[in-house]
């Protein structure tokens, strides 16, 4: 499920560095990976977050710098040196809503995969998403994967729905700073969206064809609607949101350097909402957003072409 470089950077510069980061930091706190132990090559990495190798180089050096890992000679794995401070329990405000704990706010690449890895113990995985191009979606649905591909967990079957931004349509992003019409960020956003997509389709699918997942089925459509936010409704019991920033940065376009207002969030927080039994907030809060989601998917959303 690799993407390139520069796809990685649909939702801002440096994500696949922060999502292999966020990733190996969250195996250290988790006990994954322990102090002494040496963590998977770069390229065991790259394949695993779905990110290419110098996203993998810069996380090992931001660890690094962090104090958590110590890299050794090339082509030796880095060892881990100190183990971060455990994240509060995901799942401790489930079934607790009188109580009020609440978990701690994560950012975006850090909680997906958390909740998605989490989601595959189902037998019966659903994956809801309204994103701006299907990058950290893609990142987050890596593990698992692997996971599946090894035997490691089965669900009989999977379900992913994606709504995308229809770039043939007039969009408020990404655009071109001083010039709105100019067309090319949107055909950019064009090219990224459906070399995601093709690409986690593929893996998707291959757990089919492989017979690791008895029934698979992967979709996307696109809406002629700016996304503002993401959304993602995991299992039909939980729901995570998060703001887009809207932000200049420089691109390139037909091969000229050129500043952009783009939709960037993978450094940002996504929020979660899980359905609590009894508790009426949080059970009609995922109901509406799930009715929200099927409302544009079965009116204005058209298919994404194979």
């Amino acid at each position: 499920m690799a993407v390139s470089g520069d796809s990685m950077a649909a939702e801002g510069r440096g994500t696949a560095r922060d999502v292999v980061a966020d990733g190996l930091r969250r195996r250290i706190a988790q006990g994954e990976l322990r102090v002494g132990q040496q963590i998977p090559t770069q390229a065991e990495l790259g394949e695993q977050f779905s990110a290419p190798r110098g996203a993998v180089r810069r996380a090992l050096e931001l660890l690094e710098n962090e104090g958590l890992i110590k890299r050794a000679r090339q082509g030796t794995p880095a060892e881990v040196v100190q183990r971060v401070p455990d994240h509060p329990d995901p799942d401790a405000d489930a079934g607790d809503a009188s109580v009020g704990r609440r978990h701690q706010p994560r950012t975006a690449g850090l909680e997906l995969t958390d909740r998605v890895a989490r989601a595959f113990r189902s037998p019966h995985v659903r994956i809801d998403a309204y994103c701006a191009s299907g990058e950290t979606l893609a990142s987050a649905l890596a593990g698992p994967v692997v996971a599946v591909t090894a035997g490691e967990q089965r669900p009989l079957s999977l379900r992913v729905r994606i709504l995308l931004p229809d770039p043939d349509n007039a969009l408020a992003l990404p655009q071109v700073v001083g010039d709105p019409q100019d067309s090319r960020p949107r055909a950019r956003l064009r090219e990224v969206t459906e070399h995601i997509w093709g690409s986690l389709r593929h893996s998707l699918r291959m757990l089919e064809v492989r017979e690791l997942v008895p029934e698979v089925r992967v979709e996307a459509r696109k809406v002629s609607i700016t996304p503002t936010q993401r959304v993602f409704v995991l299992n039909g019991e939980e729901v995570l949101t998060g703001h887009y920033q809207v932000l200049p940065r420089r691109v390139e376009l037909s091969r000229d350097p050129m500043e952009i207002y783009d939709m960037l969030g993978l450094d940002g927080i996504l929020f979660r909402h899980t359905a609590v039994p009894g508790d009426q907030v949080t059970e009609a809060y995922v109901e509406q957003t799930k009715l929200w989601f099927d409302s544009l998917w079965d009116t204005i959303a058209r298919p994404m072409e194979p």
